[in-house]
């Protein structure tokens, strides 16, 4: 089975249903209705799917992830680099990132884009993978887990390093336990550490 097929087979069962509706409706919280959003490391499109009345663009490296992603949004989809987006300078309002940064190997290079392609104002929305959660301690330890292909694996470190680029707040939510899905903050439980912000001057 393929990165594409496995990943599908998670966003369609009750769990990954569960996962991104609370990360979708954690973003919708902090853009507006008319904001032009930027989704880096869109995959097959779930973030798209659940924003059907918003302007949103989702850009990923994978050209089988976005064939997938056209094939189940209507949005548009860019094959394309978070480290040299082909997106104009200052044309976005928001730009989110849902578990995608600890992937990237050279994160500041992609944060570096992520601002750059922000409008003045403009929103940040870093969702990166919580380490200190047992849900991401026991993936990272399974045999076979995407979550093995993490670049960065303390999530601390990580969120530092957005907030680098970006003044705003942190949170802790997405409280997982097996496939229960449910209200947290506490760090060994919340598989999500969020970072939301403007961009340093």
């Amino acid at each position: 089975m393929s990165d594409v097929q496995r990943f599908i087979r998670f966003c369609e069962s009750e769990f990954g249903t569960a996962v991104m509706d609370r990360e979708a409706a954690y973003v919708k919280r902090h853009v507006a209705t008319d904001d032009r959003i930027l989704d880096i490391g869109c995959g097959v499109g779930s973030l798209e799917e659940r924003f059907p009345d918003h302007e949103i663009i989702g850009v990923d490296r994978s050209e089988e992830m976005t064939r997938a992603a056209r094939e189940r949004v209507s949005a548009p989809i860019v094959l394309g680099d978070a480290t040299a987006l082909p997106v104009a300078t200052g044309s976005v309002d928001a730009v989110v990132f849902v578990s995608t940064l600890e992937f990237i190997p050279d994160a500041d290079a992609a944060l570096a884009e992520a601002t750059r392609v922000l409008a003045s104002g403009g929103t940040l929305i870093a969702l990166v993978l919580n380490t200190r959660s047992e849900y991401v301690q026991s993936n990272l330890q399974r045999e076979g887990s995407y979550f093995r292909r993490m670049a960065h694996r303390d999530s601390e470190v990580l969120t530092d390093t957005v907030s680098e680029y970006v003044d705003g707040e942190r949170d802790l939510f997405l409280g997982i336990s097996g496939e229960e899905v449910f209200e947290s903050s506490d760090p060994t439980a919340a598989a999500i550490s969020a970072v939301v912000g403007t961009p340093t001057e």
